[in-house]
């Protein structure tokens, strides 16, 4: 494979266009956020409704990330050829449709499918969405651009926690689904609206560089392998999370509308965290920024994994939540800067695919350690446990980056 080695530069656009589409891609990431957390919702109901175990109930979490993964990269190098908002029109109309399926599994295999191909739309989406704003937002915007939209992500979460104790007794699972496959079609009206930005050869130019060369090319070869691992275990713990906290909760002893709250809470509290991190990033750069937000999560986390009741789990969830979503997002934003333009979308795509290659192992790791324990790792307590040397090697590898990886700002 080969990429381009110049770009023209992506044009100028208008203020109003500009939050055109901060808005529409985070209506996207929006979506996106309703998704994740809506088949964790479901699960204490549906999983039991189709017999599913633990195990694959982990394996159905998991065929989502791995489709997730397999559309970042997708999405992630069509985008720097095809434009950006092409690939993002097809992927949130494949997520839309496969999303909408789930609503009427039947069996472990369909719902298997259903998921993992909504995974491949999911992860398509997330590249085009960063890209589009780092292209068109002003350097000294970039990561607040990136995190605003990845805001829609945990808004959508809530959102679908919020649904869910409402409504879910009435209008069944099946209700969740409905909604997060039939917006996102309707969505696409509007982004057949934004610029389609999109690498293009300089004319007098002849060079190509291979897809090794971009990435790992002048000087980027750490900055790429600590981005992997960063992306990778931070997406390890946070899908555990997602996927996992409502069925964390009920292990518990608690009832569901609880797991539905501690839902809540980690969504609502992780927008606020998103929005902080972007502008102190902005503002004050991201070298002493980022590991700090992984001290913050570390603190979380031993809440969860050492306290037991529902105010000191729901306060350590918010904790959790304000500093994982807040370094997981301005990452997002930081990330595209490492790499030349004309490599932007396939250096993001392939981070992101490294973290949903995390997401696939963490909540496999939880169901194994809920049904039959990993050494001395048993019950909701020990998935809490699990996450805490994920976040320590974590937080050593975004402080060594931040120190030492050089951004390219142009």
């Amino acid at each position: 494979m080969e990429v381009v080695t110049s770009t023209a530069p992506a044009p100028k656009i208008s203020a109003v266009r500009m939050t055109f589409l901060i808005v529409t891609c985070g209506l996207i990431m929006l979506l996106e956020g309703f998704d994740i957390q809506a088949l964790g919702i479901a699960a204490p109901i549906l999983m039991p409704l189709l017999k599913l175990d633990p195990v694959q109930a982990g394996q159905v979490f998991s065929a989502a990330q791995a489709g997730v993964v397999l559309g970042a990269l997708s999405g992630g190098v069509l985008s720097d050829m095809w434009g950006r908002r092409n690939v993002l029109l097809m992927a949130v109309l494949v997520f839309g449709a496969f999303n909408l399926s789930t609503a009427f599994v039947h069996d472990f295999n369909t719902l298997l499918w259903a998921r993992a191909l909504t995974g491949f739309g999911l992860g398509a989406a997330m590249p085009n969405v960063i890209g589009l704003a780092v292209d068109y937002a002003s350097p000294k915007n970039r990561v607040k651009a990136v995190t605003a939209i990845m805001a829609g992500m945990p808004i959508g979460g809530a959102a679908a926690a919020l649904f869910a104790r409402l409504y879910f007794k009435d209008l069944g699972w099946q209700s969740l689904f409905y909604i997060g496959g039939i917006i996102p079609i309707l969505l696409t009206l509007l982004i057949l609206f934004l610029p389609n930005a999109k690498a293009v050869r300089v004319a007098d130019s002849g060079q190509k560089v291979g897809l090794w060369s971009a990435l790992f090319g002048g000087g980027r070869a750490p900055s790429t392998l600590l981005l992997w691992v960063v992306f990778f275990l931070t997406s390890s713990v946070l899908y555990m999370v997602l996927n996992w906290l409502p069925s964390l909760m009920t292990q518990r002893g608690m009832d569901v509308q609880t797991g539905q709250l501690a839902s809540l809470v980690f969504n609502l509290v992780s927008v606020a965290g998103t929005l902080v991190m972007g502008a102190v990033i902005d503002r004050y750069g991201y070298k002493w920024a980022m590991p700090l937000a992984y001290m913050g999560f570390l603190v979380g986390m031993c809440g969860m994994a050492f306290t037991g009741t529902v105010e000191p789990l729901l306060i350590s969830v918010g904790i959790v939540g304000f500093f994982l979503l807040g370094a997981q997002y301005s990452l997002n934003g930081v990330s595209p800067m490492y790499y030349p333009k004309t490599a932007r979308g396939l250096g993001t795509g392939t981070a992101i695919a490294f973290g949903r290659v995390g997401s696939i192992t963490g909540p496999l790791m939880a169901g194994y350690i809920l049904k039959t324990g990993i050494g001395p790792l048993h019950g909701p307590e020990g998935v809490a446990l699990a996450m805490l040397p994920l976040i320590v090697v974590a937080g050593i590898a975004v402080t060594v980056l931040a120190l030492s990886a050089k951004i390219l700002d142009d």
